[in-house]
């Protein structure tokens, strides 16, 4: 699909949901803050539309480190069936697995525990006007044993200010993601996430951004910072 009438593209953001479908290979890169102690990982991603129906994006964490343990993390596959689509707004369904493919001693944190989780959701897009886009997930997360269960919300906004060409500031976005995870037991998990994407040539973009907890950050984390790079195909 063509960007929406006012120019917003569909374009991947962080921390955030896709409505759309994408042909995209993602590299990032996460630190996260934790009361001090430092954890890190390395991800890499694969999105694939399989029809103009049907998409699928793996997500594999290739790296992982979190109190001096190194190892690999779990590995998330996602599938989406599109129900509504046109020029200024996609709606798509799906399922998310994850897979407790992770190193145990590295499975602690915010990295822990690894159990094995099913991700139902519903994602939404639409271009609101004066290339502003509106974006949002709803989901509800299941894992087995130790994992915790939970409904799960997410909504963006974001406004594209430059064109395509004017790399290395081509389609400069800007946006805030707000997340929401109510789990079935424990606190409340609601943080910000404000980041960016820029087109720096060609077909490679670079994002980044940081999230924030905003509430019962002690539960949590303190902050994360999020790096990406993202090339079309």
């Amino acid at each position: 699909m063509p960007d929406g009438s006012s120019g917003a593209p569909r374009q991947g953001w962080l921390n955030t949901a896709d409505g759309f479908f994408t042909r995209e290979a993602h590299l990032a890169y996460d630190w996260i803050e934790d009361g001090g102690s430092d954890a890190h990982r390395g991800l890499a991603r694969l999105h694939y539309p399989l029809s103009r129906r049907l998409w699928a994006g793996l997500e594999v964490p290739f790296i992982r480190e979190i109190e001096g343990e190194t190892g690999f993390g779990d590995v998330g596959l996602t599938t989406q069936m599109m129900l509504v689509e046109s020029r200024d707004l996609s709606l798509n369904a799906g399922i998310g697995f994850e897979f407790p493919t992770g190193d145990d001693d590295t499975a602690v944190g915010f990295f822990g525990p690894d159990v094995f989780g099913f991700v139902p959701q519903i994602n939404l897009w639409t271009d609101l006007g004066a290339g502003v886009a509106l974006r949002g997930r709803l989901s509800y997360v299941l894992r087995e044993d130790e994992g915790v269960d939970g409904f799960a919300a997410n909504v963006a906004l974001g406004q594209t200010i430059t064109g395509a060409e004017a790399t290395p500031f081509g389609q400069f976005t800007y946006y805030l993601s707000a997340n929401l995870f109510e789990p079935e037991e424990g606190s409340t998990f609601f943080s910000l996430t404000p980041g960016i994407r820029t087109r720096l040539a060609g077909d490679l973009f670079f994002l980044a951004g940081v999230e924030v907890p905003v509430i019962n950050r002690s539960d949590y984390f303190d902050q994360r910072v999020i790096a990406q790079f993202v090339y079309g195909f």
